[in-house]
């Protein structure tokens, strides 16, 4: 365990600079200019000179490269040619409302997909077995932007009660506890979608799995010490269950921080999917390769919590290193 522990934590440093090698080369290979970011369009060719040479546009990529990943792990991100701020202060006041949405909506689908896939495994009637399922697929094949629009038309429109997008309403000035309530009436929707989104994934894996454990010989010898169904899955099978939920929760993780780009669109959220997007656009260098590090640090750091999980779950569960 301790040698798995190491490989992996060795393995993070050397990713991250694969994956920043092919983002920074590809990034600058993209059609656009970066300096119109900088000092926008209408400048004298003079002042476009300077900021060139200013932010070491002029010099060969692969020297550039080096300097930026020489900057970057001594901390230093960059300033992001579009806000005119540190990486780090850009990234920093858009990374808490993407984890308002990912963090519980993750939790929530998790512990309700749990027990909709329990119900559906332990129902004795073919209807209840069928619709749970059913239901859930159809609900999760509707396009995430199509149910964002949806849920709009419904909750805001048709009834007034959510607001439409953003995190907070800029008309008012509300302190204290209205604040964070209109916080939370404003995430309503946005998480709505992202909760309905991924949740037959959960729904259909702990079903799948629990009727397989169901089926195996240690449950009727459960069930023959005089345990009830209910406590039978309870107490033995459903703990089996669970373990493949917990590795597609991690992974989950990783693709909602990068896949919240078309709910943070579409409910206008100030969130990193969004300001990825920005980014990109605008050909802002430093701050998309801020982006994408700091959320492949997360993604490998959460990859390898889940795999910790895994052993505190199930302790029969050993990992070895590669090597």
């Amino acid at each position: 365990m301790i040698n798995f522990l190491i490989a992996r934590i060795i393995q993070i440093p050397i990713t991250l600079v694969i994956i920043l090698c092919i983002t920074f080369f590809l990034i600058h290979a993209a059609p656009g200019d970066p300096v119109a970011s900088l000092a926008g369009d209408f400048v004298t060719k003079e002042y476009r000179d300077l900021i060139i040479k200013h932010y070491e546009l002029d010099k060969p990529l692969t020297i550039q490269a080096l300097i930026y990943f020489k900057n970057i792990f001594t901390g230093d991100f960059g300033t992001s040619y579009y806000f005119k701020d540190s990486v780090l202060n850009v990234i920093g006041s858009r990374i808490i409302p993407t984890l308002l949405l990912v963090i519980p909506s993750i939790v929530i689908s998790s512990f309700l997909g749990i027990y909709l896939g329990y119900l559906s495994a332990r129902s004795s009637t073919v209807l209840s077995r069928i619709s749970i399922p059913v239901t859930s697929i159809i609900v999760t094949s509707i396009p995430t932007f199509w149910l964002g629009y949806l849920l709009i038309l419904f909750f805001s429109i048709k009834l007034n009660i959510f607001p439409i997008q953003g995190i907070t309403n800029p008309r008012h000035s509300l302190e204290g506890l209205y604040y964070y309530v209109d916080i939370i009436f404003h995430l309503f929707l946005p998480l709505l979608t992202m909760i309905i989104s991924q949740l037959a994934q959960v729904i259909l894996l702990l079903r799948q799995k629990l009727i397989y454990e169901i089926s195996l010989p240690y449950f009727r010898t459960a069930q023959s010490k005089g345990l009830s169904y209910r406590k039978a899955i309870i107490n033995h099978s459903l703990q089996n269950a669970i373990l493949p939920v917990i590795t597609v929760a991690g992974n989950r993780f990783s693709f909602l921080i990068t896949g919240s780009i078309l709910t943070e669109t579409v409910f206008a959220w100030p969130g990193l999917g969004r300001l990825m997007i920005q980014a990109i656009e605008v050909r802002d260098y430093p701050l998309v390769l801020g982006i994408l590090f700091i959320l492949s640090v997360i993604v490998m750091v959460l990859n390898l919590l889940t795999d910790l999980v895994y052993t505190l779950i199930d302790p029969r569960i050993t990992f070895k290193s590669d090597g």
